[in-house]
């Protein structure tokens, strides 16, 4: 899917490849995504269902219509408060959720919203989520990532939403949207399989390349390195959405 909005001249992409397990075992595709570029305020969100968990795609999914009621809240002008739209993004997130199993829903999180001056980008869980910021004539540019994979953890262990909110285990940054280049938000099944080495010289290639090609060459090009990942063995869902800025 590739939308371009006409707001702050934002662009951005996101596509989704069930993984070759689920497929042998008949099994919905547990990664969920969602991007708003035509309307305020902006948005791209992401969720990976927990894979023991048996209704885990529809806790994920139940994160993307989570986000975008958390988009719709006016802040007013006033001071952006994190952690309380983290705690109302999960109330919201528990009414989708309505009359569901919350323990057998339990996914990740991702998301950002772009209200004007400042852009909210949470995590809670693993995948990655890259921040791309650059000076205003877009030169200089420099790569942070919101968390680091969680070594405390068993390796099928990750952070999720669950039946209680946990705060603590959110990572999140107010970013002066002015500063903002660009940002990635992947599921695991991609950001597991790059080397830690190689991680910024990939978002960055994908940045300085899909800023001079067309939406459809973007939409293509996404599909096309998504369906045909070059890792021996791997099994999982995959997922990426982004925002990224056009400059003239």
């Amino acid at each position: 899917m590739m939308m371009s909005g006409n707001t702050l001249a934002w662009r951005g992409f996101g596509d989704s490849e069930i993984g070759p397990l689920h497929q042998r075992l008949g099994l919905p595709n547990q990664d969920a995504y969602y991007l708003e570029l035509e309307s305020n305020p902006i948005l791209i969100t992401l969720s990976d269902g927990l894979g023991s968990k048996s209704l885990s795609h529809l806790g994920a999914q139940a994160v993307t219509r989570a986000v975008q009621r958390l988009a719709q809240h006016s802040v007013n002008g006033s001071v952006v408060q994190p952690l309380s739209l983290i705690e109302l993004f999960y109330n919201f997130w528990l009414e989708e959720l309505n009359g569901v199993d919350i323990e057998q829903c339990r996914c990740t999180a991702l998301f950002a919203i772009v209200w004007q001056e400042q852009t909210l980008i949470a995590q809670l869980g693993d995948g990655d989520c890259c921040i791309v910021t650059s000076n205003q004539d877009g030169n200089e540019k420099k790569v942070r990532f919101l968390t680091e994979k969680n070594d405390d953890l068993f390796a099928n262990q990750t952070y999720s939403l669950g039946q209680e909110l946990q705060a603590s285990q959110w990572q999140f940054c107010l970013q002066p949207t002015v500063e903002l280049d660009a940002c990635f938000l992947v599921t695991d099944g991609i950001a597991d399989d790059l080397a830690l080495e190689h991680k910024t010289s990939f978002y960055l290639e994908l940045l300085s390349q899909y800023q001079i090609l067309a939406d459809e060459q973007v939409m293509s090009d996404v599909r096309r390195w998504i369906s045909q990942w070059p890792v021996a063995g791997h099994s999982d869902d995959k997922t990426i959405v982004a925002l990224f800025r056009q400059y003239p």
